[in-house]
């Protein structure tokens, strides 16, 4: 996991192919600017949604995926994204990308503009609190294929 300022996503490159693809698309233009929903780059090896989200003031469902590596950039007020370490939480078997399992809250991250989040492939992240009553945040979820 890694939790940094935006000024500094550039530094990053060189982790995973995909990654560097996803960090140029997204360097390379106004973060306001992408739309709604899926926006391609790469096929499958690597996209960017950019989402409305709900938020809640309590929230034990943490997720963690398989392939994909999730870049999380906020776009106005944020959230708070907390993270445990993934043996800490008793995971169902699960068929797919995304796995889901509830446990107490980890350690807050306060994602708000400026900042991002990028989670790796096991990760477990619980995505969704909110920041002082707030209900919803827009921000952008980039997926890059790990490898």
């Amino acid at each position: 996991m890694i939790f940094d300022r935006m000024e500094r996503l550039g530094q990053y490159r060189g982790i995973c192919p995909n990654l560097d693809v996803l960090i140029d698309s997204v360097l390379g233009r106004e973060l306001a600017s992408w739309r709604q929903g899926r926006n391609e780059i790469d096929g499958d090896r690597c996209f960017l949604n950019g989402n409305v989200a709900r938020l809640a003031p309590a929230n034990d469902t943490f997720e963690r995926h398989l392939k994909y590596l999730d870049l999380q950039i906020p776009l106005d007020e944020g959230e708070i994204i907390t993270v445990r370490p993934v043996e800490d939480l008793d995971w169902p078997a699960f068929e797919g990308e995304t796995g889901f399992a509830h446990g107490p809250a980890g350690v807050p991250l306060d994602l708000v503009p400026g900042t991002f989040a990028i989670f790796f492939p096991g990760d477990a992240h619980n995505c969704g609190l909110s920041k002082a009553g707030q209900t919803q945040v827009r921000k952008l979820v980039g997926k890059a294929l790990f490898r």
